[in-house]
């Protein structure tokens, strides 16, 4: 079984003289092709924000996209094989759209932090850690009577207070000042407290 991070498509085509890039659903109906990519978006949604009403979003585009294929069909098939179809195609694809933004995310990660920004001089990414004080609001995090949760940014390499972030990684933890929100090495710390 190919590595879903390698596959370039999830019905490639196996006869000679076709393109592996040769997208097979594509061809042969668009319109359903055009909905398992929908219901594929819809269930990495639900799937990531935990969301009920996305993930019936997803559901219903699969069933259009199984009616779509058994109506190309012409009716001559069960109608579960279609939807068994649909479902497994949604399934690959929205695999498909984690892998890609996995990748990307690790392509983001493996950019070097600056060594100034903004005129402020950044951390070293040498493994030392910085004094875990918030860098905005001087909050001493490594008091024992100290509540707040916090992380070190992933911009500036300081530490920053649940108060003072500008969003955090919910793969990861990682957190980034709100100052340093905009820098690309912030692209994943989308939620906010």
């Amino acid at each position: 079984m190919n590595d879903i991070r390698t596959m370039r498509n999830i019905n490639r085509n196996l006869f000679e003289g076709v393109p592996a890039t040769a997208n097979a659903l594509e061809e042969y109906d668009s319109d359903a092709a055009q909905l398992v990519r929908e219901a594929a978006q819809y269930l990495v949604k639900a799937r990531r924000d935990n969301d009920p009403q996305t993930l019936n979003e997803a559901s219903n585009a699969t069933f259009h996209a199984a009616a779509e294929l058994l109506n190309q069909a012409g009716g001559s098939v069960y109608v579960r094989f279609p939807i068994m179809v649909a479902a497994r195609l949604v399934e690959l694809e929205a695999a498909l759209l984690v892998a890609g933004a996995t990748n990307e995310a690790e392509g983001q990660t493996r950019m070097k932090r600056p060594e100034h920004i903004n005129g402020l001089k950044t951390w070293p990414e040498d493994g030392t850690l910085p004094p875990e004080v918030c860098r905005r609001c001087d909050t001493d995090l490594a008091d024992t009577h100290n509540q707040l949760a916090s992380a070190i940014c992933v911009v500036c390499g300081y530490w920053v207070c649940e108060l003072c972030d500008g969003g955090t990684d919910p793969a990861t933890g990682d957190a980034v000042c709100a100052d340093h929100k905009g820098h690309p090495l912030a692209a994943n710390c989308t939620q906010y407290a």
